[in-house]
C-alpha cells in the first residue's frame, strides 16, 4: 500500500509521455521515410500511418487470451522492448513491405504501451476528479507528441532513418524506468471480472469506443488531408501553416485537464457537446478558405478546434468508461481510437485522390460535411448514452 502511494498519477503520466514521443517523430519525415527511400506513392505513404490499426487488433486479442495470466508491468516492459526490436526492424529494413509489416508490429506493442499508464491514470484517485485526471494524462500526452513532432523535424534533417534509431533509444531509456516503477504500475485496484462468456465492455463503454473513433477519425482529416490540400491548392506559407498547428497543440495541451474538472464539476455529457460543437463549427468554418484569404481562416479555426478537441477525451471518459477498468477495455478503446484514425487517413486519401475537384473545391465541401457529420453522431450517441438505463450501464 506504501508503494501505490508513490504518486501512481505521475508514474502514469511519465510512462505516457516517453511512450507517445516516438510514433509522432515519425510524421515531421514522412515523406522521406515512404516516397524518397523507397519510391512509393504519396497515396501508399499513408499505408505507414494506417497499418499500425492491425497490429492494434493483435494486441487487443493478446490481451484477451493472456487476460491476467500477467502483470501489467510484465506487459509494459515487454511492449517496450518490443517496440524498440520493430523500430529497428523499421530502420533497417531494404523493402517497402518489410517497412509496413515492422510497423503492424510496432502498432500492436505501442498500444499496450499507451493502455496501461492510461488505466493507471484513470485509478490514481478518486472517481469524483476522474475527468479532470484524464484530462492531465491527456495534456501530458499532447506535449509529448509536441516535442515528439520537433524532435523528428530537427533530427530527420540530416538522416529521416536516425528519427528511428532515436525512438528505439527512448524505448531502452523506458525499459529500466519500467522496472524501477513497477510496483506502482502493478499495485492499481482490480478490475471488475465479467461473467463468463460476456464481454468485458459494458454497454457505455461500446458508446466510449465509439467516441474515441469518431474523435480521432476528424484529427485524421486535419492533420493529414489539410495539410496536403494547403499544400496543392492554396498559397500559404509553411510559416503560417506551423503557427496555426502550433497554436492547436497549445490550446489542446493547455486545455485539457481544465476541462476535464469541468466535466467532474458539471457532468461529462455538457462538456462532450460543447467540445463537440467547438470542433465540427471550426472543421466546417476551415471551408471558408474557398472564399477568404487561409491567413484569416485557418489561424482561428485550428485554436478553436484545438480548444474545443481538448474537451473530448476527458469527457467520453468521464460519462462512458468505468476508472477501474481493466487493460483488456483500455487496450480495446485505443483500438477503437486507432480505428477512427485509420479510417479517417484512407478516406482522406481516397477522396483527394479519386475525387477529380480542385483543392480549393474539395476543401470546402469535405471538411464542412465533415464537420457538420461530427456534430450530429456527437449529439445521436450522447442521446443513446442518455437513455440507457442505470442497470445495463
Amino acid at each position: 500500500m506504501q508503494e501505490r502511494s508513490k504518486h501512481p498519477l505521475v508514474v502514469g503520466c511519465l510512462l505516457l509521455g516517453l511512450a507517445a514521443i516516438p510514433d509522432a517523430m515519425i510524421v515531421p519525415v514522412l515523406h522521406d521515410l515512404t516516397v524518397d527511400r523507397f519510391g512509393v506513392s504519396e497515396s501508399a505513404a499513408h499505408l505507414l500511418m494506417a497499418v499500425n490499426l492491425l497490429g492494434a487488433i493483435l494486441a487487443v486479442g493478446l490481451l484477451f487470451v493472456f487476460k491476467r495470466r500477467f502483470p501489467s508491468s510484465v506487459l509494459l516492459l515487454a511492449s517496450a522492448i518490443l517496440s524498440a526490436i520493430f523500430m529497428a526492424g523499421m530502420a533497417l529494413s531494404t523493402t517497402w513491405w518489410a517497412m509496413l509489416a515492422f510497423r503492424c508490429l510496432e502498432g500492436g506493442a505501442d498500444l499496450v504501451l499507451l493502455s496501461v499508464p492510461f488505466r493507471l491514470i484513470a485509478s490514481a484517485g478518486r472517481k469524483e476528479r476522474y475527468g479532470g485526471r484524464m484530462g492531465g494524462g491527456f495534456t501530458v500526452m499532447m506535449v509529448a507528441l509536441a516535442l515528439g513532432v520537433g524532435l523528428g523535424g530537427f533530427i530527420g534533417r540530416e538522416s529521416p532513418v536516425a528519427v528511428l534509431w532515436v525512438g528505439v533509444s527512448i524505448m531502452a531509456l523506458l525499459t529500466p524506468i519500467i522496472l524501477i516503477v513497477r510496483r506502482t504500475v502493478d499495485n492499481v485496484p482490480t478490475s471488475p471480472v465479467p461473467e463468463p462468456h460476456s464481454c468485458p465492455l459494458i454497454p457505455k463503454e461500446w458508446l466510449g469506443a465509439g467516441f474515441l473513433a469518431i474523435d480521432r477519425g476528424l484529427a485524421a482529416l486535419v492533420s493529414t488531408s489539410l495539410p496536403l490540400l494547403l499544400a496543392s491548392g492554396f498559397n500559404i506559407g509553411k510559416m503560417t501553416l506551423g503557427l496555426a498547428l502550433a497554436g492547436m497543440f497549445l490550446a489542446l495541451a493547455s486545455f485539457s485537464a481544465p476541462v476535464g474538472v469541468l466535466a467532474d464539476r458539471h457532468g461529462g455529457g455538457k462538456i462532450r457537446l460543447i467540445s463537440a460543437l467547438l470542433c465540427g463549427f471550426a472543421v466546417a468554418g476551415l471551408g471558408l478558405m474557398a472564399w477568404l484569404p487561409p491567413i484569416i481562416v485557418l489561424p482561428p479555426c485550428l485554436l478553436i478546434y484545438g480548444a474545443g478537441a481538448a474537451g473530448l477525451m476527458p469527457s467520453a471518459f468521464s460519462i462512458a468508461v468505468r476508472p477501474e477498468a481493466s487493460n483488456l477495455v483500455f487496450g480495446s478503446l485505443q483500438t477503437a481510437g486507432q480505428a477512427g484514425y485509420a479510417i479517417g487517413v484512407l478516406t482522406g486519401a481516397w477522396i483527394v485522390s479519386i475525387v477529380a475537384l480542385p483543392a480549393e473545391s474539395l476543401l470546402s465541401t469535405m471538411f464542412p460535411v465533415a464537420g457538420v457529420s461530427f456534430i450530429i453522431v456527437n449529439i445521436v450517441l450522447l442521446g443513446v448514452l442518455r437513455k440507457m438505463p442505470d442497470s445495463v450501464r
